[in-house]
């Protein structure tokens, strides 16, 4: 009896579901943020169930969708100003700072910082709203993207770029109310502001050849336009934004939009208290 209870146990023990590639990288990104920036996961979930609410880029670039999340952040934005006329150019560019700058620092230390790269495919992330509109939240599945362990930083920075935040520009650009160029501004800012912060982890060689790949090369690696470059330039020996958010243009928003004070001193947000 003791040896046929030993094989069951044992059959037990080899049936086992082990932890899957996806859950081990999941937890790897997860305790790295942990240990290094811990307060992003104030708003990121990694292989977590998200909320029904929670919208995939498809479904909240729906028209309709889209629209009500503006035009309530819009009524959040001049709910002490209802007598002023309303401007969608700078409105949808503070959505858009909301919106990816809670989604690229965990990404970028992600990328930069793991041996497998995770797959930035869209369907793969789902964004939670705040009631007033913007970002609040975001769900991420994670997807080993099958690529060579040796694959570059600048490879895989690429790919943020051109598979993680082009699809979102477009979204935006597509309601006619703002031009992408603005939101690339704000994004090649926050990126090189990240980069800053990620110079310990990575070195300084390696923030170096990003962002001469990111701000100062016309065009990315497979010869497509780069939507970085001169986003930011070199004044006085530092790279500085080229052009204003427009934030100033919104009321109420000098700090972060009048929500919260510690925001504004807090990463990922802080580098746009000020144009």
């Amino acid at each position: 009896m003791a040896y046929r209870s030993l094989a069951f146990n044992n059959e037990i023990i080899w049936r086992a579901p082990l932890p899957s590639a996806e859950r081990e990288l999941a937890n790897a990104i997860r305790d790295k943020i942990t240990a290094l920036r811990p307060h992003l996961l104030d708003f990121i979930r990694l292989n977590e169930e998200a909320p029904h609410h929670a919208l995939t880029l498809a479904e909240w670039s729906q028209p309709a969708t889209l629209s009500s999340l503006i035009a309530t952040y819009s009524d959040h934005i001049y709910r002490n100003q209802p007598g002023q006329a309303r401007e969608q150019k700078p409105l949808l560019s503070l959505w858009a700072q909301w919106y990816i700058g809670l989604l690229v620092p965990p990404l970028m230390l992600a990328l930069l910082s793991e041996e497998r790269a995770v797959s930035l495919a869209p369907e793969h992330f789902r964004v939670e709203f705040h009631e007033t509109g913007r970002a609040a939240c975001f769900w991420i599945d994670i997807h080993s993207a099958g690529t060579s362990p040796a694959e570059s930083a600048q490879s895989r920075m690429e790919k943020l770029v051109t598979t993680a935040l082009q699809p979102v520009v477009q979204a935006l650009e597509a309601t006619g109310d703002i031009n992408g160029k603005l939101i690339w501004s704000n994004t090649g800012y926050l990126i090189n502001w990240y980069l800053g912060e990620m110079r310990t982890l990575v070195g300084d060689e390696k923030v170096a050849a990003l962002r001469q790949l990111f701000f100062f090369n016309k065009q990315l690696s497979g010869g497509e336009d780069n939507p970085l470059w001169r986003t930011v330039v070199l004044r006085e020996g530092q790279l500085v934004r080229r052009t204003c958010c427009q934030r100033y243009r919104l009321p109420d928003v000098q700090i972060i939009d009048g929500e919260n004070n510690r925001a504004a001193i807090q990463p990922p947000v802080c580098f746009y208290a000020v144009c």
